[in-house]
């Protein structure tokens, strides 16, 4: 058992020492690198020794020529300072070459300088001529939908103006219709009373020669009965007489109803005339009232957005202003402090409570033009009630077609010159030049182009209502800040377009910076 337990120690005890003996030999080999790696940097550093000593003889060379030129002997400069002295000094100073080399040198360099001014200038011109050739296609494009607008105003004008000549010839057809009736139907009836007359004159005589004719022959034959034929004849004439009256009189009572019945003919046919006149004068009263409206509504509308436009801006700086302080308080709540976010929302509701009051007070009322008429504009009105729904309809559509094509301008304009901004950043001369303040510009334009955004999404249009809308407007504003974005569901195509083209220049301004600080 002590034989086997010493030769463990002794396989143990190899074990231990083989191990120890590769340890050794692994660090003889790794001092004999460390060894040559000395060698190599001794002599390096005996190389770079030479190579500085060489250069401050250099150096020290060029500084006595230095001060030799310049007439100024100093004595105990150290090295790093005339190394310094030299460095900082112009390339003309050291100069191997004739003066006249050196001025045919800066000629050239002069012209190169305006050579390159001038290619600068051009470029400035082209981009300024491209700007003027892309507004004056856009007046051009402008100028061709007025002009089509202008004639298509003017064909439905003219549609009209024939419809009511159209009008007025039925009217005056069927009026000289109605009179032509009404003088033959008088006529006819003057003719008949002129044959009655003459019937009736015609069986007088006869009835009067007849009982001549009579008391003659009764006198000659019966002269004795002279009585009796007297008697006789004044009973004919009493039968006789009546039956004349009676013809006179129905006569005269035809005559009398057909005037009658053309009389009151003839007075309709001059009131439908006099009501016909009438309703066209009132018709052109009340067209030129309400040309005179339009005219007043137009100046009242193009006044109204100029204050949109200044109200939004306003707005929008107030909405960033209002989200630095919505971060102030953020800050300050972390830090336990509430009296900053109660006088931040009494500054809010005060400012909402303002523009609340704004939009109620100037803005619907007044391009709507509600104002105090009198007896005679209610008369109009009512007149015209059937009309109203349809000129209310077309002024609101001309209204917000208006309002979309100032917003667009508008928007264009602002995007025009962000982009504009963002092109002379990707020049090399006015990238070299503006090297310290393209992050600022940069910045500056982001935030321009947020306060746009901002404007855009919170932009209303003519037909938004304030009474409805006003209880949730504080509401939407608070969430829009809070969440960070506005929603684009209920946006017009003029804001939703410009929001998209304001996050583009944003993105591309974005990438800019990203690009110069890389």
């Amino acid at each position: 058992m002590e034989a086997e337990k010493a030769k463990e120690k002794e396989e143990l005890m190899s074990r231990g020492f083989h191990e120890l003996r590769q340890r050794i030999e692994e660090l003889h080999c790794e001092l004999l690198e460390e060894k040559i790696l000395t060698a190599t940097l001794q002599s390096e550093m005996d190389g770079e020794g030479r190579l500085d000593e060489a250069f401050k003889e250099v150096v020290h060379k060029f500084y006595e020529i230095r001060q030799q030129s310049l007439e100024d002997i100093e004595e105990d400069v150290s090295w790093e300072d005339k190394c310094g002295c030299l460095l900082h000094d112009l390339s003309e100073m050291w100069t191997f070459s004739n003066p006249e080399e050196t001025s045919t040198l800066k000629y050239i360099s002069a012209l190169e300088e305006q050579v390159e001014t001038l290619r600068k200038s051009l470029d400035n011109l082209q981009n300024k001529l491209q700007v003027g050739l892309e507004i004056e296609n856009h007046l051009k494009k402008k100028v061709c939908a007025l002009e089509k607008q202008k004639i298509l105003s003017e064909e439905k004008l003219r549609a009209q103006i024939s419809a009511f000549r159209h009008y007025h010839s039925q009217h005056r057809l069927n009026i000289t219709s109605l009179l032509d009736e009404g003088f033959s139907h008088i006529k006819s009836a003057l003719n008949m009373v002129e044959e009655k007359l003459k019937d009736c004159s015609m069986s007088e005589r006869d009835i009067n020669s007849s009982q001549v004719d009579n008391l003659k022959l009764n006198e000659l034959e019966r002269q004795d009965v002279r009585i009796n034929n007297d008697d006789g004849s004044d009973l004919i004439l009493k039968r006789n007489q009546p039956s004349l009256t009676t013809t006179i009189a129905v006569g005269n009572s035809d005559v009398s109803k057909a005037l009658a019945v053309a009389l009151n003919e003839k007075v309709e046919t001059l009131l439908l005339l006099s009501q016909q006149e009438e309703r066209h004068l009132l018709e052109r009263n009340v067209n030129a009232a309400l040309q005179k409206k339009i005219e007043d509504l137009q100046r009242n509308l193009l006044q109204v957005t100029n204050e949109k436009v200044k109200a939004l801006m306003e707005l929008a700086e107030l909405k960033r202003d209002h989200q630095l302080l919505q971060e102030k308080v953020n800050q300050a709540s972390r830090e336990g402090k509430s009296l900053g976010e109660i006088a931040v929302k009494r500054t809010l509701q005060e400012k909402d409570g303002r523009l609340k009051n704004l939009l109620k007070t100037s803005y619907l009322r007044r391009w709507t033009g509600i104002q105090d008429s009198d007896g005679n504009d209610a008369d109009t009105h009512r007149d015209s009630e059937a009309n109203n729904m349809d000129f209310a309809r077309m002024k609101i559509e001309n209204a917000t077609l208006k309002e979309s094509l100032e917003s667009m301008e508008h928007l264009i304009r602002a995007v025009r010159r962000l982009r504009l901004s963002l092109l002379k950043f990707k020049e090399p001369a006015a990238s070299k030049g503006m090297e310290n303040r393209s992050s600022e510009s940069l910045d500056n334009i982001i935030n321009e182009a947020s306060q746009l955004k901002i404007a855009l999404g919170i932009s209303l249009p003519l037909s938004w209502s304030v009474e409805a809308d006003s209880g949730s407007f504080s509401r939407r504003v608070e969430e829009e800040i809070d969440n960070g974005h506005s929603t684009r569901e209920n946006m017009d195509f003029v804001s939703a377009a410009g929001f998209e083209m304001v996050e583009l220049l944003v993105f591309v301004a974005q990438l800019l910076k990203e690009y110069k600080c890389s």
